[in-house]
């Protein structure tokens, strides 16, 4: 039975049906009690989904992460609740793990209003798909963003923060300096990787492809490059790595295996997650303001929510190279 049914029923419009099912005191007491015998005679029960198209907000946002796993997003996430919550809104977490499938039955939400706005971390989807989406409901970016989509984001400048860590190798005298790379697909990862080339390339150091491998992330991913990188004629002397976790990957095979770090082999992480404090030796690298990115991208979420049409912002926050015992400086 549908509410059309109910409505014919019971002599009345759909729209009568809906205001007595929504509980509108407009609908006077008689025909009220009309139409919900009528209702509970054929157990009609109502469509939720159907019924949230009709409501204004739901005070609810997505918030799509690639993976649980990264300690990267926890501040992120926590700048995102906080931030959310002052606004009277709630958010709802879901893992894509990066697959395009997941992240576009998730997007229903938003297109059935089950959800007011989207916050991504790390988007699979195409420049075009992500064009279309943000035509017609409010979706932002936040640490990333995709190239020729005209969304708002907020994130750091990356190719900076990577140019920054390969210049500070440069001026302690290195030559041999490798990357551990991410995700290719990715604007922050290309972005660090032309990053780190155009140190090289400025400072006249040829760029050595042997010196150069991508990552899924992971500590034993980081292990098992380093151990790769170490075993070239010309071994690195400094090592970039665009996660915490892979410069902690690539500490660890240079401890176990007799290397001095920080003196034999330097290396710069990426993030500040907060284990490089307390990991022994403690882990130099780039600091990123995670949890005043998570608030800014929900105060541009909002923007769009309260009037799709606002101006979409690309944001970038500052960046800062934290030196510590994996890198000669702080030891001096």
């Amino acid at each position: 039975m549908t509410i059309k049914d109910v409505a014919t029923l019971a002599g009345v419009s759909v729209a009568t049906v809906s205001r007595v099912i929504n509980n509108d005191p407009v609908v006077k007491d008689k025909l009220k009690k009309k139409v919900l015998n009528i209702i509970k005679e054929y157990n009609y029960i109502p469509n939720n989904i159907g019924r949230s198209l009709r409501k204004l907000k739901s005070e609810m946002l997505l918030i799509m992460l690639p993976t649980l796993s990264n300690p990267f997003y926890s501040k992120i996430l926590k700048g995102i609740e906080d931030s959310a919550n002052i606004k009277g809104y709630g958010v709802l977490n879901i893992v894509t793990h990066n697959k395009l499938d997941l992240e576009q039955k998730y997007l229903n939400l938003l297109k059935t209003k089950q959800v007011d706005g989207v916050i991504s971390l790390n988007s699979t989807l195409s420049f075009e798909e992500i064009n279309n989406i943000a035509k017609n409901y409010p979706f932002v970016q936040c640490c990333e963003y995709t190239n020729k989509s005209n969304i708002p984001y907020v994130m750091i400048d990356n190719y900076k923060a990577a140019y920054d860590s390969v210049s500070y190798f440069i001026k302690e005298g290195h030559k041999n300096i490798a990357l551990i790379s991410g995700n290719q697909y990715t604007c922050s990862e290309n972005l660090r990787k032309k990053g780190y080339s155009d140190a090289l390339s400025n400072a006249g150091i040829e760029i050595n492809k042997e010196y150069i491998e991508v990552s899924d992330y992971k500590p034993k991913t980081g292990y098992e490059i380093c151990k790769k990188f170490m075993s070239c004629k010309n071994p690195p002397t400094a090592i970039l790595a665009v996660s915490d976790m892979l410069a902690i990957g690539a500490t660890n095979f240079l401890m176990t295996n007799s290397f001095d770090v920080g003196v034999d082999v330097e290396i710069i992480g990426f993030d500040n997650a907060s284990i490089t404090e307390v990991y022994m030796p403690t882990i130099s690298t780039i600091a990123q303001p995670r949890y005043e990115l998570g608030q800014i991208s929900v105060d541009l979420i909002m923007e769009k929510i309260n009037n799709l049409n606002t101006l979409n912002k690309g944001i970038t926050l500052p960046h800062k190279l934290l030196l510590r015992q994996t890198t000669r400086r702080h030891l001096k």
